[in-house]
């Protein structure tokens, strides 16, 4: 996993996670439980929101 941290979201409860993207695999991760799989995203951007998604409920 050659994945790099790429900033920061907050969950829904108000908790902040960080967030790591591979650019060659596009797989995302959210620091919550350890690195959680949040899926695929095509850009960093898209990562970020993924992530924020991912955290919404969390």
């Amino acid at each position: 996993m050659s994945s790099q941290e790429i900033g920061k979201v907050k969950s829904g409860k108000g908790n902040t996670y960080y967030v790591k993207w591979d650019s060659s695999s596009h797989d995302v991760y959210v620091s919550y439980a350890g690195w959680a799989s949040c899926g695929k995203a095509s850009s960093a951007g898209d990562a970020m929101n993924r992530a924020e998604a991912y955290l919404y409920d969390k």
